[in-house]
């Protein structure tokens, strides 16, 4: 995933990059790209099925109360 033009790194992201203890810049970046990787992924809500009308599936009858019967 990538990220928008409105993204904005947590302050908790920018906190673990100053204060890690990376050896050289390329596991900087990784450590970036798999934090932000993540931040993204956990922001995606996913979609829910519709339920069937009624308590259970049921169907209602006429007067508002569920049935069994087909």
């Amino acid at each position: 995933m990538k990220p928008g033009p409105n993204y904005r790194m947590s302050s908790l992201l920018k906190i673990s990059l100053a204060t890690g203890k990376f050896t050289d810049a390329h596991q900087r970046g990784a450590w970036k790209r798999a934090c932000i990787d993540a931040e993204l992924s956990a922001a995606i809500q996913p979609k829910r099925e519709k339920r069937p009308a009624g308590p259970g599936g049921y169907q209602k009858n006429p007067t508002g109360t569920a049935s069994t019967r087909d």
